[in-house]
């Protein structure tokens, strides 16, 4: 029973990493005028308001490639790590705790409270089960 709870939770984290990986490609080749729709065209309009509202208290400042960019680096990490964590490896939870860091990095850096809080906070609870059902097998583990 257990085991296939963390299957579900690790099949989520991987599929919830391809489609930051899909988006972030999607969004970076219309930024870049690779690829022209409407409903990307409205997507980066979106994340151009959202980036300008909050230009005056942002630590670090993104352009709308480099926030794709950003995007696709955070789903590569996700699905990666829920590989990792898959075979039993030490690196999948290095991976899906960095991701989980630059998730976090993102409300610091916009100093912005929203619900998407609410997913950094389940994820990071879906780790925290993953890391009791199934640990690194001890040969990862450096001694």
């Amino acid at each position: 029973m257990w085991r296939i709870v963390a299957l579900m939770m690790l099949a989520l984290l991987f599929g919830y990493g391809l489609i930051r990986i899909g988006v972030g490609c999607l969004l970076l080749a219309q930024a870049l005028e690779l690829i022209q729709v409407t409903d990307f065209a409205d997507a980066l309009a979106e994340v151009k308001r959202f980036t300008a509202a909050r230009a005056d208290k942002e630590l670090v400042a993104f352009s709308v490639s480099g926030y794709c960019v950003y995007i696709m680096l955070m789903g590569l990490l996700l699905a990666s790590g829920a590989v990792g964590v898959f075979r039993y490896k030490l690196w999948g939870f290095m991976l899906l705790g960095l991701y989980l860091l630059m998730h976090a990095a993102l409300f610091v850096n916009y100093q912005e409270i929203n619900p998407k809080l609410f997913v950094l906070a389940l994820q990071a609870l879906m780790l925290v089960v993953l890391l009791y059902l199934r640990p690194p097998r001890a040969a990862d583990i450096v001694k």
